[in-house]
């Protein structure tokens, strides 16, 4: 018989032995109460055998009778077999429950008291024949006073568990009195009296149960069994802080460590849990009780670790130390150690990239492995737990129907990467290919080799050994300086076109706060949501939040220093790619160009350069009627110029239902000069006026 039946079986004897003990308590009050009551006959069978209580009926056509007198069995003899079937192993759940929340056998009876109003339908007929005057068809502290042996004042006190842990409420209405107040057993309790445990709804409410994974790489196995061992030394009371970016490792981490020793995982955002002292008493109260319930370990962050919007001024974020007072197993969630006083702190880290690649070979169905490189780039670029590369393979190869492929696969991780950032910042669709961006040679090698090592940079880590002697400056940050229109912003997207990875810009004014350390907070949360790979970040106008520290007149200053001071630390330690773009390299504190890895000046094109620029600037599908680049090169424009003009000549022509011609090129290029208060060489637009086509500007 396993564990489960043996249970089931051995409930069921114990309640059906305690509602009969109490049947017979009920009648033996109720007929020193009153002439002899006509007799009533038991629950239907049926219903007792839905809560698995299976009574003696002989062939079912009859019930036993409850009060006939005399009596079919004495009161202390029924009290023998109850109390006898406590013993039974596996043990009956009222018998568990006593023991955990340390009732007494008063407050036991009167727990069975209240739950047989749950289980027997005929019950309130009973109680309140043995209650009069006057009838009251539900238990009562004066009846269970009255009726059992030890009786104690203080069952229903708040300090006793009855009402501390809510096994029971006591309805008080009007001037009734606590002890003729009716009694309830609260719906989790009476289930778990039945043999049915499951977590409280109200909790679930606002947790999610964490599913342990399959499997974990070695790194991370041997995080979970140091986890467990604290979880199986400490028992009831452990307090574990579990540091790092990676938030999925560390949930699979922490749900596969107390997996191993038969606890479940609960997380709970921070904006869920009560910030009012009543709330935070009803929850401590809820999850204390849940903890002697069932083996639960609570997973929480800090507010400002969990990204807490700011109030009004400088209102300060909502107390949160209460966590670590709570009963039983509290893991905190923090990016960096310092979030309590925990008894254990341990780092968990996403799998290696070597872990990875093993990870992405086993998890691609047998015979369809990829090549080498395409494992190399999968590790190196996406920092994914295990369970996130094995769901990643699946979808690619129910989309393919078939072995997934490479291309859809680093897609699909794109996709899901960037879906982190979306509401932090401004996603960009890359269209500009690099051969596009017209820069000169000098330039041009150095977006080429941004492009190689980030291509390259998970084998430099993994295979020449960086990665397991430094954990900073692993990542690929880049300025691109120049004045306006120079290219910068579409040289980015050329990069993260070449590159297969998403875009996106970070919108100074979504970021920058008047509150003081929420700018910090915000780039926190765009950094450390660009972490799992498959995105590149654009900080466009990047002077305004990379500016120079200054010397501190007042707090605004200290605080937009300790913003500054953040960013330099943060992208240091950033694995991803980074691309500053400004048009005021001076700005710029000293202390970003060490973290640089590459500074590329996009300076004004030259003739060369500009006329390359002309040639590309138009759509193949624009209707062109013959243009002399040539001498739109001589010109002095910039590419971003070059693009208004051309855009402009098409809104010209297309006024005019006309292929787009040198004389409506010239109107829109006069403009844009004259807008940047540059000179116009009004004897190029002489010579214009001669070529065929071209008519007067």
């Amino acid at each position: 018989m396993s564990d489960a039946t043996g249970f089931a079986a051995n409930n069921s004897a114990y309640l059906k032995a305690g509602l009969h003990w109490l049947r017979l308590l009920l009648a033996d009050r109720a007929r020193s109460m009153a002439p002899p009551l006509p007799v009533q006959e038991a629950a239907p069978t049926r219903h007792w055998r839905l809560f698995g209580l299976d009574l003696p009926a002989g062939d079912g056509a009859e019930a036993p009778k409850l009060l006939a007198p005399p009596q079919q069995e004495s009161v202390k003899a029924a009290a023998a077999k109850f109390e006898e079937a406590a013993g039974f192993e596996p043990r009956p759940a009222l018998a568990v429950l006593a023991e955990r929340f340390g009732l007494t056998d008063f407050e036991k009876d009167t727990l069975l008291l209240c739950a047989a109003m749950e289980i027997d339908p005929h019950l309130p007929a009973l109680l309140a024949e043995a209650q009069r005057p006057p009838a009251v068809a539900a238990p009562t502290f004066g009846l269970a006073l009255d009726l059992f042996a030890d009786p104690s004042w203080d069952a229903l006190s708040p300090a006793r568990p009855l009402r501390r842990h809510q096994l029971l409420e006591v309805h008080q209405s009007g001037a009734a009195s606590l002890i003729a107040a009716p009694l309830r057993i609260d719906e989790r309790i009476a289930a778990y009296i039945k043999g049915l445990n499951y977590i409280d709804e109200r909790l679930l409410a606002i947790a999610e149960p964490v599913a342990p994974p399959a499997s974990l790489p070695a790194s991370q196995e041997a995080m979970a069994r140091r986890i467990a061992g604290w979880v199986a030394r400490d028992g009831a009371i452990t307090r574990i802080e579990l540091v790092g970016r990676d938030r999925a490792s560390k949930r699979e981490v922490a749900a596969a460590a107390l997996a191993a020793v038969g606890v479940s995982l609960l997380a709970v955002p921070f904006g869920l849990l009560p910030h009012e002292a009543e709330g935070i008493e009803r929850f401590v109260s809820l999850w204390a009780r849940e903890t002697q319930l069932t083996p639960i370990a609570l997973l929480v962050a800090p507010p400002e670790m969990a990204g807490a919007e700011p109030g009004e001024g400088v209102r300060q974020a909502p107390p949160w130390d209460w966590l670590l007072r709570l009963p039983g197993i509290v893991m905190i969630d923090a990016p960096s150690p310092g979030a309590g006083s925990t008894a254990h702190i341990i780092e968990i880290a996403p799998p290696t990239i070597a872990e990875r690649r093993a990870l992405w070979a086993s998890a691609w169905p047998d015979g369809a492995r990829p090549d080498a490189a395409a494992l190399e780039r999968l590790a190196g670029e996406f920092a994914l737990p295990a369970s996130r590369i094995r769901l990643a393979t699946q979808a690619a190869q129910a989309e393919a129907d078939g072995p997934p492929q490479i291309d859809r696969l680093w897609t699909w991780c794109v996709t899901h990467a960037g879906g982190a950032l979306e509401g932090l910042a401004e996603r960009l669709l890359p269209r500009a290919a690099i051969d596009e961006v017209k820069v000169p040679e000098r330039d041009r090698e150095q977006l080429d080799r941004l492009i190689r090592h980030a291509r390259s940079r998970g084998a430099a880590l993994d295979g020449y050994g960086f990665s397991a002697i430094a954990s900073r400056g692993l990542g690929l940050a880049a300025l691109f300086h120049g004045e306006s229109g120079t290219g910068k912003t579409m040289a980015a997207e050329a990069v993260a076109h070449e590159l297969g990875l998403a875009l996106f810009r970070v919108d100074l004014a979504s970021v920058m706060s008047k509150y003081i350390g929420d700018t910090t907070k915000k780039l926190r949360s765009i950094f450390d949501a660009a972490e799992g790979g498959g995105v590149m970040l654009l900080f466009d106008e990047a002077d305004a939040v990379f500016g120079k520290r200054s010397e501190v007149k007042d707090s605004h200053d200290r605080f937009a220093n300790i913003d500054i001071n953040y960013l330099l630390t943060r992208m240091e330690a950033f694995s991803g790619v980074t691309i500053l773009a400004t048009n005021m390299k001076h700005a710029l504190d000293p202390a970003f160009l060490r973290r640089l890895r590459f500074v590329i000046g996009f300076s004004f094109p030259g003739l060369v350069e500009r006329e390359a620029i002309w040639r590309g600037v138009f759509p193949p599908e624009a209707p062109l009627e013959a243009l002399d680049y040539p001498a739109l090169a001589r010109f002095p424009l910039t590419g971003g110029s070059i693009f208004n003009a051309a855009l402009g000549a098409a809104h010209e022509a297309a006024a005019e239902g006309k292929p787009i011609a040198m004389r409506h090129v010239l109107v829109i290029v006069r403009a844009e000069l004259q807008k940047m208060e540059r000179p116009v060489a009004e004897r190029e637009f002489a010579l214009l006026r001669e070529v065929p086509g071209g008519g007067a500007p």
